[in-house]
């Protein structure tokens, strides 16, 4: 965890972002394609495919940084970049970002899962080849009440899981992870969490007033880390 890795000036502007997104699905009842940008719509339940618990009412929107520049400006920022090396990918390089919300008492949760059971094609192949680093990063506070990040340490370690794909997003994925090291971390906007893209992670639901939302950016590789062989 890295506390203010976006100022209050970064954040209030990808918080007005995100608004303006939002406000393109304030319609939606159904999931939704628009320009590049998938619109996840938050159903009752939490399951996908399912209608939208109210008209607008987002779970996640997928690839922000083609409706926005805000989005595209972080994506390829030389200060997160240089983060992201210091922490010891070289080369980094997005292949996905994507902005999560939990509406106060709509929000359901979201099952544990890992990351790297997403990627295909050159993102998995770079990932294997070169590593990856996850981050989250938080654009209002984030804590178990409203639906925080919740992370499983060390569930990194025995490798990827297959066959992640079907899950039910109306449950936690229960008993699938080890969850004796769960962790929810208090955030503060601009905080963010660093993360391994095999550490098995999720969200609760937003049981307060608050609404909570977080971005999220995956990275890999494009060069070998330090001290391991070319394959």
């Amino acid at each position: 965890m890295l506390p203010a890795v976006l100022s209050a000036a970064e954040v209030d502007v990808l918080q007005r972002a995100t608004d303006e997104l939002e406000a393109r699905a304030r319609d939606f009842e159904v999931s939704t394609g628009l320009r590049g940008v998938f619109f996840e719509v938050q159903s009752l339940s939490g399951r996908k495919g399912e209608p939208a618990v109210q008209p607008g009412a987002l779970r996640k929107i997928t690839g922000p940084s083609k409706g926005h520049p805000a989005f595209a400006d972080l994506r390829r920022s030389p200060a997160l970049l240089a983060l992201v090396e210091q922490a010891g990918l070289r080369l980094p390089r997005c292949v996905v970002d994507q902005v999560n919300f939990k509406h106060p008492r709509l929000g359901t949760g979201f099952p544990y899962h890992q990351d790297a059971s997403f990627l295909h094609g050159d993102a998995m192949h770079d990932l294997e080849r070169c590593g990856g680093l996850n981050m989250v990063i938080a654009l209002d506070a984030a804590d178990a009440d409203n639906g925080g990040f919740r992370v499983l340490g060390g569930t990194h370690r025995p490798g990827l899981l297959l066959n992640q794909h079907g899950y039910d997003t109306s449950t936690m994925n229960e008993g699938v992870f080890d969850e004796a090291r769960l962790a929810i971390p208090a955030l503060h906007p601009g905080d963010a969490v660093f993360f391994d893209p095999l550490l098995a992670h999720g969200s609760g639901p937003n049981r307060s007033d608050r609404r909570r939302r977080l971005l999220t950016l995956w990275f890999v590789g494009g060069a070998p880390r330090l001290g391991l062989p070319l394959p």
